[in-house]
């Protein structure tokens, strides 16, 4: 049951999402808008419910089966845990280092705590920390925190 009803919930939060976002000017291919993230985020949950929902409806014991074996263990918790830490430690961190170090800090700490082998996660880190600053910073113009110096 849960299976069903949760892309079917996240489908409509993402269809009302993409309503609200649709309204922002989405600029140009070569300056977009304050609306082309948002409407790219939308569009890509709205894809994910739809398969989500209809691989849940067509193969019901499927989805029942994966949703049974999901019992929480402490392991899970714990990885839960530090993930939402080193979440909340970005948020903390990020007025005062920048974006650049507190998102590869991030992406590095929560890639090793999901058992990546640290030479990974810390290269992961860099280029999703210099890459989101490049698309967001640079080709959006969105302003974002450098560091206080």
């Amino acid at each position: 049951m849960v299976a069903r009803l949760v892309p079917l919930v996240i489908l409509v939060a993402s269809g009302f999402y993409l309503t609200q976002a649709a309204q922002l000017p989405l600029g140009t291919v070569a300056k977009p808008g304050a609306g082309f993230y948002p409407v790219a985020v939308a569009v890509f949950a709205c894809v994910v419910a739809l398969v989500t929902g209809a691989r849940a409806f067509l193969s019901p014991q499927a989805a029942q089966a994966k949703a049974s074996s999901g019992a929480t263990d402490p392991a899970r918790r714990r990885r839960v845990a530090g993930a939402v830490g080193a979440l909340a430690a970005f948020c903390l961190t990020l007025p005062w280092i920048g974006y650049p170090i507190a998102a590869f800090g991030f992406v590095s700490v929560v890639l090793w705590g999901l058992g990546g082998r640290w030479q990974a996660a810390l290269l992961t880190g860099a280029l999703g920390s210099a890459g989101s600053y490049y698309l967001f910073a640079v080709l959006l113009g969105v302003p974002l925190p450098r560091w206080p110096w």
